[in-house]
């Protein structure tokens, strides 16, 4: 009996424990996460550094190996998850990147979707603290959705801002081409 107990508690130990790809910066990366039902496996990570300066952790999750291209197509689920590493990282500059972010990404397309993108920069109106962990989960006909420590803060259903917002990392004008190499794990 204290066999069975005990390879039943391994077995449920090995399936219920996650399992972690790498470290960086002192953060430590799951190699798959499962949201809303989807199993997403790590694809790569990397550090958003500017002016010598370690920004956040971002990593890339989606359900298999795809080009930059067919994720921001939007045809299977993916996720990108960004670690704050930096106190100096404010609300205000958080919402500042993204909206430059936006503009690279976008191009002439901007106008189209201004207000989708104020509403989703808003959601980053609250403090923004060293540790906080946001996460924006694309899922086909459902639009994107940001996280930030587990708490959904907007979902916005519409392709074309979707594509774009995903842009800003995994586009032809990323905020980091070296970031971007990293999280495609090349």
């Amino acid at each position: 009996m204290k066999k069975l107990l005990l390879s039943s508690l391994i077995i449920a130990g090995t399936f219920a424990a996650p399992t972690y790809a790498l470290d960086i910066a002192d953060i430590t990366i799951q190699d798959q996460i499962v949201i809303e039902n989807n199993q997403q496996q790590l694809r790569g990570a990397g550090i958003r550094s500017k002016f010598f300066m370690d920004l956040y952790v971002c990593s890339l999750y989606n359900q298999s190996p795809l080009t930059a291209d067919e994720i921001m197509a939007g045809e299977t689920p993916a996720s990108i998850q960004m670690n704050i590493l930096s106190s100096m990282i404010t609300s205000e500059k958080l919402t500042a990147s993204m909206e430059e972010g936006f503009e690279n990404s976008a191009g002439d397309e901007l106008p189209q979707i201004q207000d989708m993108v104020n509403q989703f920069t808003g959601a980053f109106s609250e403090p923004v603290s060293e540790g906080d962990q946001f996460r924006i989960v694309s899922l086909p006909d459902t639009g994107v959705s940001l996280y930030k420590n587990g708490k959904q803060l907007v979902t916005i259903n519409n392709e074309q801002f979707r594509r774009i917002l995903l842009g800003i990392w995994l586009g032809d004008d990323p905020l980091s081409d070296d970031l971007k190499e990293e999280m495609m794990g090349e």
